[in-house]
């Protein structure tokens, strides 16, 4: 393709798309400032920033365990006796409730004191340890929802374009299919620009040339093509997410709704409670490197008996194993109940991670924040170096908004 092909398009695509690009690039760097803000000051979990960055780690309602409540908590005693506060536990709930349908069995701490507590159809019921006494009885669990009145979901609706209804998602389509194409424009000017310097003897990867809007343009496009690259294509996986997710909501609302689907957790065999206690903390012990344990549920979860440990320490984790076999389990499995993301909720996750940068920890989001503000800058000297050729292409009698 012609170098007069490729700075055409580049420039269509510039002129069509900027105020989206824009719009997006703004949206999304207050999104990541606001995350690293609040991960740097060391907020606490029950802050509503925070509670909106972790929304949904841990996969859908039904599978969640881990609560904002768990990250307050202490760590169950290193000394605990899983196997007998067990039978303890069993012991005094079959007295207190008799023979009814347990969804699962829990150990965790309220206060300074361990519980064991059972789940009991769509609620729990809760043991003393110490004297046997039933602590609490509901009927429905709260369970950790997007916060209301946080200030970062609100920026995310607008960036993910979902305040202005499912109409508007197909701008989350076009808006990184119209940055790749920069991108790739963008980089082939720069190489053939490059070759013809090189072969003249000059061969410096960032050179002076045109005014400061374009020298700086240029020298930005190279340092920053590769995270804008990652922050693009992982941008166009969410946004054919939320595209699926549109599609498929109105069939599968009623169960998304549901915060314990029918069928996706199944009453417990008492008499295989203590099976799988062992299996699930030996697997702990392998996998929790030595950081403290706050939370173990066992329960059968989509016909898997399966162990779930909720870690302490500052990189706390959830931790879902076959309680059968030991083996670590995804948030997707051959069987599990039908999501509203068309990958899977692990897929949906993994990219959610790519695109926040936090796959990489921090650095990952220094380096994502650097694509966002990036965005934002060409966004703003593109268009200055548009208007200033299209006055200058004016001033002549050429006023095409658009030209070879």
């Amino acid at each position: 393709m012609s170098m007069l092909k490729l700075k055409s398009i580049h420039r269509f695509v510039t002129v069509f798309f900027l105020v989206l690009l824009l719009f997006l690039g703004v949206t999304g760097t207050l999104i990541q400032g606001l995350d690293i803000f609040k991960l740097q000051t060391g907020a606490p979990a029950s802050d509503l920033d925070v509670q909106a960055i972790r929304e949904s780690f841990d996969g859908p309602a039904d599978f969640q365990v881990r609560q904002t409540r768990d990250y307050l908590a202490r760590a169950l005693p290193a000394n605990f006796d899983y196997a007998a506060n067990l039978r303890k536990g069993l012991a005094a709930v079959r007295r207190t409730v008799g023979n009814v349908p347990l969804v699962y069995a829990e150990f965790r701490m309220i206060g300074d004191r361990p519980v064991v507590r059972f789940g009991e159809g769509r609620g729990h019921v809760t043991m003393d340890l110490a004297d046997g006494r039933m602590i609490d009885r509901t009927t429905a669990d709260r369970i950790d929802q997007a916060p209301e009145g946080a200030p970062r979901n609100f920026i995310k609706h607008l960036h993910r374009m979902t305040s202005f209804g499912d109409w508007a998602l197909v701008f989350n389509l076009l808006a990184p299919a119209a940055l790749g194409t920069l991108i790739v424009t963008g980089l082939l000017i720069y190489f053939r620009l490059l070759g013809a310097r090189r072969r003249m003897a000059k061969g410096s990867l960032f050179w002076k040339g045109g005014d400061k809007w374009r020298q700086v343009h240029r020298w930005h496009s190279i340092v920053m093509a590769l995270p804008l690259m990652v922050v693009t294509f992982s941008g166009m996986w969410l946004a054919i997410e939320s595209a699926g997710l549109a599609m498929v909501i109105g069939k599968l609302g009623p169960q998304m709704g549901d915060p314990l689907r029918p069928g996706a957790l199944t009453p417990l065999d008492d008499a295989r409670l203590p099976g799988m206690l062992v299996v699930t903390l030996a697997a702990a012990e392998r996998e929790t490197e030595g950081h403290p344990v706050k939370v173990v549920r066992l329960r059968d979860y989509a016909g898997y008996h399966q162990g779930v440990v909720v870690t302490g320490g500052p990189d706390s984790r959830q931790l879902v194993f076959n309680a059968q076999t030991g083996a670590t389990m995804a948030l997707t499995e051959p069987g599990y109940p039908p999501v509203p993301f068309p990958f899977g909720w692990q897929a949906h996750e993994t990219a959610k991670l790519i695109h926040r940068g936090d796959i990489l920890g921090m650095t990952g989001r220094w380096l994502d924040l650097l694509a966002g503000a990036a965005l934002v800058y060409f966004s703003i000297s593109g268009a200055v170096m548009y208007l200033d050729l299209w006055r200058r292409r004016a001033r002549g009698g050429r006023r095409a908004l658009f030209w070879k």
